[in-house]
């Protein structure tokens, strides 16, 4: 996908951070934790944006922390397995979670049977990034851009085929406001992660999908599908030909996902606190920020004194988009 999962930000990259670490507080290695590595659960398959901002993160923080940070991914039902396994893990700090809008947003308001309330039992550690969605056809698809996929889908109801990664997760619900605003029925095909759905879609076996901006800029800047739309407010500086869907009457439509590691609340207030201030401290490395840019991964300018509160009114904004549309996974 245009990104090596396993080498991290590489050599070169440990260089240059490491070389960047005079500014950063040398106590996370003297104190009492952490005193051994660190589980980042990532609860979504390879490949895709949390992974890849993982990776980055885990590689960065290691440097800072003192402490070697793993990254283990445990996907399925759309995040919940993975944060179920971040929330039952010992409240000791030692396990942390990189969750977004599909694990504390979307889940506890569209899963009747979670377990589990992710707004209570978890606490922000840090913020990590915001990251655009991209809505993109096949290229033989006759379509090229927001106005036209309206008018074929109006002409077709029903027939207009597009991949997600999955019933109830944030690129279904991005499409399902897109088709609410639009006045359009279109055909949803749910795949088991980012990676299969684009292979359908170079397949030729669906006619468009929605994907995040890390995994979707290969394909596109590689000419292997068509962008037609983002859904920022504005341009994104990373496709700046492609159009906001606000542009094309739109006014009020967004769906960016937010990232931010989480750990269980019931953690040591001290070691929230050092968790806190590494993590924080990590984000703040410019080779880090610059390595995020250059996936499409922006920054999320908030601070963790103020997540809760950002995090509680996301979900209350989708937990609205989810009644409206009576959305309900098993």
């Amino acid at each position: 996908m245009g990104v090596d999962r396993h080498s991290g930000m590489g050599r070169r990259g440990l260089a240059l951070l490491a070389a960047g670490l005079g500014g950063v507080p040398p106590a996370f290695a003297q104190t009492n934790f952490p005193t051994r590595s660190l589980r980042l659960l990532v609860p979504f398959p390879p490949a895709g944006a949390a992974d890849v901002m993982s990776r980055v993160v885990a590689d960065a923080a290691r440097l800072v922390i003192g402490q070697s940070v793993v990254v283990e991914n445990r996907s399925g039902g759309g995040g919940s397995i993975g944060t179920e396994a971040a929330i039952r893990a010992p409240a000791d700090g030692y396990t942390i979670l990189m969750g977004n809008q599909s694990t504390h947003s979307i889940n506890p308001e569209a899963r009747t049977n979670l377990g589990y309330d992710p707004g209570t039992q978890l606490v922000p550690v840090a913020s990590v990034g915001n990251v655009a969605q991209v809505i993109y056809v096949r290229n033989s698809l006759a379509v090229r851009d927001v106005p036209e996929l309206i008018a074929l889908a109006k002409s077709r109801p029903g027939e207009i085929s597009y991949g997600s990664t999955g019933v109830g997760t944030g690129s279904h619900l991005a499409m399902m406001l897109l088709e609410g605003h639009a006045g359009i029925e279109l055909n949803h095909v749910p795949f088991r992660g980012t990676a299969p759905a684009t292979a359908a879609l170079l397949a030729g076996q669906i006619d468009m999908a929605i994907d995040t901006m890390p995994t979707a800029l290969p394909h596109i800047n590689g000419g292997s599908v068509r962008a037609i739309a983002v859904t920022t407010t504005v341009r994104h500086p990373r496709l700046p030909d492609v159009a906001a869907l606000p542009e094309v009457g739109f006014g009020d439509y967004e769906a960016v996902l937010y990232y931010a590691l989480f750990a269980q609340a019931d953690t040591p207030a001290p070691n929230l606190a050092r968790l806190g201030d590494a993590f924080e401290a990590t984000m703040a490395l410019p080779a880090v920020s610059a390595k995020l840019l250059d996936m499409g991964i922006d920054p999320l300018p908030v601070p963790r004194a103020q997540l809760p509160a950002y995090i509680a009114a996301d979900r209350a904004r989708w937990g609205a988009v989810i009644r409206r549309a009576g959305i309900k996974v098993e």
